[in-house]
C-alpha cells in the first residue's frame, strides 16, 4: 500500500493564517465531515488559538518559516479496502506526529484537518515552526530529507498498525510482487496508476493554492478602494 506525504513550508504570517482557515473550513466534498481543526489532544481544536501563536518575533523574518504543512494521503481504494472509517485519520495523524516527537525529542504545536475526497481521503497538517526541547528551551524548527522520510515510513507503519481489517489482495498486487523493478509496474500499468494518483493529489493542492491566493488579493483589492 503506498503511503504518501508531501512538505512545504509558508513565511508570512497572513498567507500561514489563511491556509490554517482554509484547510479547517473549506467545504467538504464529503457533506456529512464537520468543518474545524483537530490536534494532539482535541477534536476541535481552537483555530484562533493556535493562528495566535504564531505572532511570535522570532517568525517576523521573512527568510522565516512561521509553519511547516505536511499532507499526507493514501488512494480511496485503500481507504474502502482497509475498513477504515471517519476519524482514523485523527488516529493516524496523532500516532505519526507523536513519533516523530518521541524520534526527535520535540515538542510541537500542530493542527490538522481532515479531507475526505473519495479518490484521495487525505489530512493536512499545520505545525508551529518552534518546538521545544526536552529542556523546555524553544528554538526554531526546521524539517529535513530525513524527517520527509520519516513522515512516509511512519505513516505507512501507522496505517498498518491503526487499520481495522487488513486489504484483500487484488489480482494485480499478487502479479506485482512477481516482477522486479519497472519491468513490473510498465507490465500491469502500476506506475500509470500511481503517477496519475499523485497528478490528482498535486491538481488539487494547487487548486488550494490558488484559491488561497486569490481570497488574498480579494482581500488586498478591498483595502484599497476604502
Amino acid at each position: 500500500m503506498g503511503a504518501y506525504a508531501s512538505h512545504k513550508y509558508i513565511q508570512a504570517f497572513d498567507d500561514a493564517e489563511a491556509h490554517v482557515r482554509y484547510i479547517g473550513f473549506r467545504e467538504r466534498e464529503d457533506k456529512s465531515e464537520s468543518l474545524g481543526l483537530f490536534s494532539e489532544y482535541s477534536d476541535a481544536a481552537d483555530a484562533d488559538r493556535f493562528i495566535e501563536g504564531l505572532k511570535d518575533k522570532r517568525f517576523k523574518h521573512p527568510d522565516v518559516a512561521t509553519i511547516h504543512t505536511v499532507l499526507f494521503s493514501m488512494s480511496g481504494d485503500e481507504w474502502q479496502r482497509s475498513g477504515f472509517e471517519p476519524g482514523d485519520y485523527q488516529k493516524l495523524i496523532r500516532d505519526v506526529m507523536k513519533e516523530w516527537e518521541i524520534k526527535t525529542g520535540y515538542r510541537l504545536t500542530w493542527v490538522a484537518a481532515e479531507h475526505r475526497n473519495p479518490d484521495h481521503p487525505h489530512a493536512h497538517v499545520a505545525i508551529r515552526a518552534a518546538y521545544k526541547d526536552r529542556d523546555g528551551v524553544e528554538h526554531r524548527l526546521k524539517i529535513t530529507n530525513e524527517d520527509r522520510k520519516f513522515f512516509r515510513e511512519q505513516f505507512q507503519r501507522s496505517k498498518e498498525r491503526i487499520r481495522p481489517i487488513d486489504p484483500p489482495p487484488r489480482e494485480f498486487e499478487r502479479h506485482y510482487d512477481r516482477y522486479d523493478g519497472l519491468e513490473r509496474g510498465s507490465l500491469l500499468g502500476i506506475d500509470s496508476f500511481i503517477d496519475n494518483f499523485f497528478f490528482e493529489v498535486k491538481r488539487d493542492l494547487e487548486q488550494e493554492e490558488w484559491e488561497r491566493e486569490l481570497a488574498k488579493r480579494k482581500k488586498n483589492n478591498k483595502e484599497r478602494s476604502r
